[in-house]
C-alpha cells in the first residue's frame, strides 16, 4: 500500500510540535495548561508530558505502527472534546483552529488505518539493522 502524505504530515507536525513545546520549557514560551484544559496544573508538568508523549506517539505515526495509530487517533479524540468545551466556554478563534485540526486527523487516521500494519519491534528491529 502506498503511503499517505497526509499520514506523514500530520506525525511530522506531532513532532515538530513537541519541539516547539519543549523550546517553550527552555525558553519559557506561554502557557499551556489552559490549552488542555487543566490550569491547576503546573505548566511545567504539562509541557513535560506533551514534549514525552507526542514526539514517541508522533514518530511511531509516521513509521506507520499500530501503537502510534490508537495513540495519535486517541489523543486527537480527547483534544477535540477538550477544544469543543473550550470553544463554547470561551467562544475563542484558537479552540475552534484546533478543534477542526483534531477532526482532520481523526478523519484521515480512520480513513488510512490499513497503512498501520507495522509493530513497534518491526521498527526497532528495522533501525538496529540499518545501524549496523
Amino acid at each position: 500500500m502506498k503511503e499517505s502524505k497526509a499520514v506523514t504530515f500530520i506525525g511530522g507536525f506531532y513532532i515538530f510540535g513537541s519541539i516547539i513545546v519543549l523550546l517553550s520549557l527552555i525558553f519559557g514560551g506561554s502557557a499551556m495548561s489552559t490549552v488542555f484544559d487543566v490550569p491547576y496544573i503546573s505548566d511545567t508538568i504539562v509541557k513535560l508530558f506533551v514534549v514525552i508523549f507526542f514526539i514517541p506517539s508522533g514518530f511511531f505515526y509516521v513509521k506507520r505502527t499500530r501503537i502510534g495509530y490508537w495513540l495519535v487517533l486517541l489523543s486527537s479524540i480527547v483534544f477535540f472534546c477538550i477544544s469543543a468545551t473550550l470553544t463554547t466556554e470561551l467562544s475563542a478563534q484558537p479552540y475552534i483552529g484546533n478543534m477542526i485540526y483534531s477532526l482532520f486527523v481523526i478523519v484521515i487516521t480512520f480513513l488510512r488505518r490499513k497503512e498501520f500494519c507495522h509493530s513497534i519491534k518491526d521498527v526497532l528491529n528495522n533501525m538496529i539493522s540499518k545501524g549496523q
